[in-house]
């Protein structure tokens, strides 16, 4: 599978330590020398505003996928390549899935724990067949590793679905991964599931 666009997902805010903002510029430098277009939220704020200024800054391409409400406020990226407005978020979501040949998700709030499940749950019920990754930087992620390891140890989540979820903390390596990785064949999505639907 040939990885042209990729889906970043991430805050709003730049949050509390600079690692998380030094993390997205050098997402944004590995997307723009690897010819790789960002798509992205659209946003001039936050990790959002410097992951697609600096993939612009070093000659890539950035489409943002934005809500039309948000952009009625201008809050989004004018320095972008290309906007696309959506009327919802099950819309914009939608838009992501279908225009995006794997995804990263960097730090962020709710909006971007959504985004995650969103493309999670797409992969395991073979609505798309995509690599995902997780930056964990500063240990972000952590809680949430944790509690997709007791998903898994627990049975709600099978142990194919959970290494579907690539993590690292470097940028470069989970790029790396996400370009190498293997994705099964999309006609076993329902074996992944490990489960027996004709279980009384």
């Amino acid at each position: 599978m040939t990885i042209k666009k990729i889906s970043v997902f991430c805050g709003a805010h730049l949050g509390k330590s600079p690692a998380y903002n030094d993390a997205a510029k050098e997402i944004g430098k590995l997307l723009a020398s690897k010819k790789i277009e960002l798509v992205f939220g659209g946003g001039n704020v936050g990790l959002m505003k410097t992951v697609s200024d600096t993939v612009i800054q070093n000659g890539g391409r950035a489409t943002g996928i934005v809500l039309n409400s948000l952009h009625e406020f201008e809050l989004t990226n004018p320095r972008i390549t290309k906007t696309i407005i959506t009327h919802s978020l099950f819309e914009r979501k939608e838009k992501f899935l279908n225009l995006s040949d794997a995804f990263i998700v960097l730090p962020g709030g709710v909006g971007s724990m959504d985004e995650l499940l969103e493309v999670m749950v797409s992969n395991q019920l073979g609505g798309i067949n995509k690599p995902l990754g997780v930056l964990n930087t500063n240990g972000y992620y952590d809680s949430f590793i944790n509690w997709l390891q007791r998903s898994v140890d627990d049975q709600f989540v099978s142990i194919e679905n959970q290494n579907q979820v690539l993590v690292s903390d470097s940028p470069k390596t989970l790029l790396e991964m996400i370009l190498i990785a293997e994705m099964p064949s999309e006609d076993t999505w329902i074996n992944r599931l490990n489960v027996d639907f004709h279980k009384d």
